[in-house]
């Protein structure tokens, strides 16, 4: 799994990068077929942390934005969001 970070208005730090892949280590035991991730932090004014995540996969693309006051939160926040796309989509392949 190839996960790429960008920052927009914030420097991403060695931290928030071994977080975001401790989270994403999670999806990838249930979504096996992971071919690229792409994580973009943003700040705006101060307050607003933003994290994106485009998750690609053979058969599908997921993405998940979320907005807080604290970058550690907005990615938790996104990636419980793609979590529930993925059981969402793995269990309509199922049926």
């Amino acid at each position: 799994m190839k996960v790429n970070f960008t920052g927009r208005h914030v420097e991403v730090s060695e931290a928030l990068k071994e977080h975001a892949h401790a989270r994403l280590d999670k999806l990838a035991s249930f979504l096996d077929d992971i071919i690229d991730v792409h994580v973009i932090f943003s700040v705006e004014k101060q307050h607003r942390h933003i994290a994106e995540i485009t998750l690609k996969t053979r058969s599908s693309s997921l993405v998940a934005s979320a907005e807080s006051q604290d970058m550690y939160g907005s990615l938790n926040q996104a990636v419980d969001k793609l979590e529930a796309q993925a059981h969402k989509s793995l269990d309509k392949r199922a049926d």
